[in-house]
């Protein structure tokens, strides 16, 4: 593996372990730091190269770095790798603070960049490509559904979980990020449960989320002037279509369009290995995630005004 891409990944649990995967599918020589012995021996026998318990005791002249462990440690595990010069790729939010962001942003901010994997989906792509192409007309309306019942993160509650997904979908397809119009919530102390937010005006964003939820449930829905587009899960290997008439009422034709059923974290950690080798940098630079996080901050303040 002389020629291999050397990446140091920092957490190999839960979602660690897919990633490991996929970086070793893309031919990586991959090093993993992991706190927990258990999932050490499974990176191990998984392949990765070597395991250590802390990033300190990486090997050193890493290419680049992986960093998956918990949301509440992002922060402290950026700042370990503040004096190298290797790229990061850190799952989102890439800090659970737009202080801590901005902290980032003027620390090494050219090197970071955030695993905002549906932004790598292929219907969300098809999506903002039938928005940039106004085959359908203007678009008027995206909808956004996350729901389910819990979730198996112990750090942070579901807004952080499941929000930072819908708000990078808007800022891929509308290309900017909308202001804050009116947020719904069902809260418990300091936790948000469950959110529906409303974002812009034309178009206009509806952002559902909650872990409070009998079921899961995850739909993309862009309502353009002559259709509406909907991913409707985010395991199909096709756009369902719904046209409009010109008088804006919806008619009974339906049509598919086929995409990719290639995995967003293969195709997002596929670019971040490219980008090492001297390819196009990943989506969703620090100076994205600055815009990501103002619109975290907003809705989050937003859920417990009175």
């Amino acid at each position: 593996m002389a020629d291999a891409v050397k990446i140091g990944l920092i957490g190999c649990g839960r979602w660690g372990k897919n990633i490991l995967r996929d970086l070793l599918l893309l031919g990586c020589d991959v090093h993993v730091a992991e706190h927990r012995e258990e999932n050490r021996a499974l990176a191990l026998e998984a392949g990765a190269s070597s395991v250590c318990y802390d990033q300190s005791e990486l090997p050193n002249e890493m290419d680049g770095y992986v960093i998956a462990v918990p949301t509440a440690r992002h922060y402290e595990t950026l700042l370990t790798l503040e004096n190298g010069v290797a790229p990061i790729f850190i799952e989102k939010p890439m800090v659970p603070s737009l202080e801590q962001a901005e902290d980032i942003a003027q620390r090494m901010g050219d090197r970071v960049f955030v695993m905002h994997k549906w932004r790598y989906h292929p219907g969300i792509e098809k999506i903002a490509e039938l928005r940039a192409t106004g085959k359908y007309g203007a678009l008027k309306n995206l909808l956004t559904r996350r729901l389910q019942w819990k979730h198996p993160h112990k750090d942070v509650d579901a807004f952080w979980i499941l929000t930072p997904h819908d708000v990078s979908i808007a800022m891929h397809i509308l290309g900017h990020l909308p202001e804050v119009k009116a947020v719904q919530t069902v809260t418990h102390g300091n936790d948000v449960h469950a959110m529906t937010a409303f974002l812009g005006t034309s178009p206009s964003v509806e952002i559902s989320i909650s872990d409070v939820y009998p079921k899961m449930e995850r739909l993309i829905s862009a309502r353009f002037e002559k259709a509406v587009v909907s991913l409707n899960d985010s395991h199909d290997a096709f756009l369902e279509v719904r046209h409009i008439d010109k008088n804006g009422k919806p008619l009974d034709q339906l049509s598919t369009i086929e995409i990719s059923d290639e995995f967003p974290l293969i195709r997002e950690l596929r670019t971040f290995v490219e980008y090492i080798k001297g390819g196009a940098k990943p989506f969703s630079s620090v100076a994205d995630e600055i815009m990501v996080m103002q619109t975290l901050q907003a809705l989050r303040l937003a859920a417990f005004e009175e």
